[in-house]
């Protein structure tokens, strides 16, 4: 079932006669608590590998993470369709620590789970490379850290900071993908950005056995700049939702960083960290 390793996904499919690829890769931030600029905090560190592994005709995969910030970078997005003369392109990406749910393809917020933020729309078809350590307006970066010990039972106080008992959807995160448009305006082309830079593939050699179970979840406070996007869904797109699972790496030291499953556990966690005792 294990095919190889890899330092980043090459997504590519298609939808309503629009072809959509790009690739995705994923690394480790930085601690807001200590860079607030969001540039110094998305400067990935660590490029983390990929495991991918494959039955039949379908693929899953899994990240090898540190206890840290989680930084996912999105570049060489490229949308093609029948409309290519009308519109421009985008790609939304939203990130989440449970599956989420639409009533239908045109939103971007789903029904049954409450998102930190709400999605960027990236625009397509111009060699930039996008980094994120949060989705827009949201209020917290997202952490990888280790699972619980399967069978441990989080304490009431621990359950209120957002602490999940271990069960096989630990440490799963799920990225939506939909495509979005604008009628253009005037043809532009953006010249001279750094491209993302495909490494070399690792085969035969999971990491299995270097990883243990990791989980998901929201880390300390944090802002990002985001502005309203005047792109608009795409009609007759449909979204894919990209489940990965979150493994952390035996040699990854173990830090204090919050990693909450829920924002109530993680506003609470923040509450803590700003509360002292007055002489």
């Amino acid at each position: 079932m294990f095919k190889e390793n890899t330092k980043s996904l090459n997504i590519k499919y298609e939808t309503n006669n629009n072809d959509v690829s790009f690739k995705l890769e994923f690394g480790k931030g930085k601690d807001s608590l200590m860079y607030s600029n969001e540039n110094d905090r998305t400067n990935i560190e660590k490029k983390y590998t990929i495991e991918v592994y494959e039955q039949e005709e379908k693929k899953g995969y899994r990240i090898i993470c540190d206890d840290s910030p989680l930084v996912i970078k999105l570049s060489d997005i490229s949308v093609n369709g029948i409309n290519d003369n009308k519109y421009d392109y985008a790609l939304g990406f939203a990130v989440d620590n449970m599956e989420p749910e639409y009533d239908n393809e045109m939103d971007i917020i789903p029904n049954n789970i409450e998102r930190d933020g709400t999605m960027w729309s990236l625009p397509a078809n111009n060699n930039k490379e996008y980094k994120f350590d949060q989705n827009p307006r949201g209020e917290y970066q997202w952490q990888t850290k280790r699972a619980c010990e399967e069978g441990y039972k989080p304490t009431d106080k621990e359950k209120e900071l957002g602490i999940e008992e271990t069960t096989e959807k630990t440490g799963l995160i799920y990225v939506t993908f939909m495509l979005m448009c604008k009628e253009k305006v005037e043809e532009t082309v953006t010249r001279g950005v750094t491209r993302g830079v495909t490494r070399g593939v690792t085969r035969g050699v999971s990491d299995q056995e270097e990883s243990e179970r990791g989980r998901f979840g929201y880390g300390n406070s944090a802002s990002t700049k985001s502005q309203k996007s005047d792109y608009k869904y795409l009609k007759g797109s449909e979204k894919y939702i990209l489940p990965l699972r979150i493994r952390i790496s035996k040699e990854s030291e173990e830090t204090n960083m919050n990693c909450s499953q829920t924002i109530r556990g993680a506003n609470i966690n923040d509450l803590k960290k700003r509360t002292m005792v007055v002489d």
